[in-house]
């Protein structure tokens, strides 16, 4: 029996979240990747499956083909490399992704099994919160004053948290987000069934959020649930496009409700869109979390 079969790995349910948050809790990951609402959300996009095999957690992306680094205690190098051939053996890329830096040093011999490739485009953007609120330096000078412009011109707008009874409201925002910025062009074509499914499970998954308001006009929200003790993941950030300042105030308001609990922010990767990777530099990141590819040799 081919106790790597594909067909012994289960889709990912929102039932599951107990039994994957044992094994995620644990190993601290600051990655995005590794964060049970992410892996729900995106689940039924990216048709993800995982199960448990000697004792680590094996996650495997079906659209896209690849497994990612197991969670648990670390296998071999050649251990990698008997996955990677069952996985090929059954028509599979064997590749894998979310590979760490530090299992890569202290495994000299894992370019005996792979090739090695630094992962640009799904690195993870990590911030100093404190430096999100606090929005000080040259390179943030142009986010404080757009912040400031933003204030002035609404001295009267609301921010409170987000519940799922503002669902309907947040996925227009969202649609008319997506319109404006020709979403599909730039890659974001699965991001509204992503809000979706999000919103349809917020409270199941533990995930919070702010939603802001002029007048009683929803204006901008943002969704988060924690990555780590130490890190908060930010899953969504919608706002209005046409209000000069709002993408940079909801960002500011949720860098100052999470202030309390994390100090870093990880704002997620940038798919290698342009426009999005320039965005995402532009907040000053304390670092940006590079893993690698493994392709079997």
């Amino acid at each position: 029996m081919n106790e790597l079969s594909l067909a012994s790995f289960q889709d990912i349910k929102i039932f599951d979240g107990q039994t994957l948050d044992k094994a995620l809790s644990p190993s601290n990951k600051m990655l995005s990747n590794y964060n049970f609402s992410n892996l729900y959300i995106w689940g039924e996009i990216y048709k993800s499956r995982w199960k448990f095999y000697k004792e680590r957690l094996v996650l495997y992306d079906g659209a896209d083909d690849f497994i990612s680094s197991p969670i648990g205690e670390p296998f071999t190098p050649k251990e990698l490399a008997e996955i990677s051939d069952n996985f090929i053996g059954q028509g599979k890329s064997g590749r894998f992704m979310f590979v760490e830096p530090e299992y890569i040093e202290k495994n000299k011999d894992i370019a005996d099994f792979f090739s090695l490739e630094i992962d640009e485009d799904y690195a993870d953007y990590i911030y100093k919160t404190q430096k999100l609120v606090e929005l000080k330096g040259k390179k943030l000078h142009k986010k404080k004053n757009l912040v400031s412009q933003f204030l002035r011109n609404n001295p009267i707008y609301n921010v409170n948290k987000l519940e799922k009874k503002y669902s309907e409201e947040c996925f227009k925002l969202a649609e008319k987000w997506c319109k404006d910025r020709n979403c599909e062009k730039m890659g974001f074509k699965h991001e509204k069934s992503a809000l979706g499914r999000a919103l349809d499970k917020f409270d199941e998954l533990g995930l919070q959020g702010l939603i802001m308001f002029v007048k009683d006009k929803m204006i901008a929200f943002s969704i988060f649930s924690e990555q780590n003790k130490n890190t908060a993941d930010i899953h969504f950030e919608k706002y209005d496009s046409e209000l000069k300042g709002c993408e940079q105030v909801i960002c500011w308001e949720s860098a100052k409700y999470l202030l309390p609990r994390y100090e870093y922010l990880n704002r997620e990767e940038d798919l290698g869109l342009e426009g999005l990777r320039q965005s995402k530099k532009s907040y000053e990141p304390e670092f940006i979390l590079k893993t690698y590819k493994l392709y079997r040799k």
